[in-house]
């Protein structure tokens, strides 16, 4: 079952070390790096050849904000994401959510083939202590990858570090089977779900497409 963080019990790959150097009443940068390894090698069943990720989108924020979580539905900013590998709604989204003082600034990066890296620093603020993000597998119908909530303190401190393994997701808006599916519109809209296909699943489970690690690099 799926936990708050965007990812499940079936991997338990966060890692955190607090640090007493920074305390969370001043802000903190970080770098996010995420190491996809969605491939033919590893994710053979109808692998396309032009494998994927769209921009990373991605915010701060505080306790009251989702931007995905099992068994919720998608907004349309995620749906957009999810289908399209477009942010623009979701950042309409942040912008409604920032005058409410829920979320920071957008963290943006450019997509990148698969496999592949892709880093971007980030400032982090007291009061907006989780870190979001998403980005399409693409092509594909309406799946994603990212990590929902990830805790940048530890009690009353910035953490040092953090990893996470990263799943594929069904955005629960489109009912395709395949990469290369034409639209089909789920109506009513499903909820988000771990995707279970036999693209990510083998003999041995769920196989990740990615990791992202997190390091605190000031002030």
């Amino acid at each position: 079952m799926a936990d708050r963080y965007g990812f499940t019990g079936v991997v338990l790959a966060l890692a955190m070390i607090a640090t007493g150097a920074a305390a969370q009443q001043a802000p903190a940068w970080f770098r996010l790096e995420v190491s996809f390894d969605w491939g033919a090698a590893t994710h053979p069943f109808e692998f396309p050849a032009d494998a994927h990720f769209s921009g990373l989108a991605g915010v701060t924020h505080d306790d009251s904000y989702v931007l995905f979580a099992d068994g919720l539905t998608a907004s349309g900013g995620l749906e957009l994401v999810a289908e399209n590998g477009r942010d623009t709604i979701l950042q309409a989204e942040w912008a409604e959510a920032a005058r409410k003082d829920r979320v920071g600034a957008p963290i943006l990066a450019e997509g990148v083939a698969s496999p592949g890296v892709l880093a971007v620093e980030f400032e982090a603020r007291p009061g907006l202590p989780f870190l979001s993000f998403v980005t399409m597998l693409a092509p594909s119908p309406d799946w994603f990858t990212g990590v929902s909530a990830l805790p940048l303190t530890q009690g009353p401190e910035w953490i040092a570090a953090a990893e996470v393994t990263l799943w594929a997701w069904d955005a629960g808006t489109d009912g395709g089977t395949t990469y290369a599916a034409g639209n089909l519109d789920t109506q009513p809209r499903s909820v988000v779900r771990l995707l279970a296909t036999p693209h990510v699943l083998d003999n041995a489970g769920l196989r990740p497409v990615g990791h992202a690690r997190l390091r605190r690099i000031g002030p």
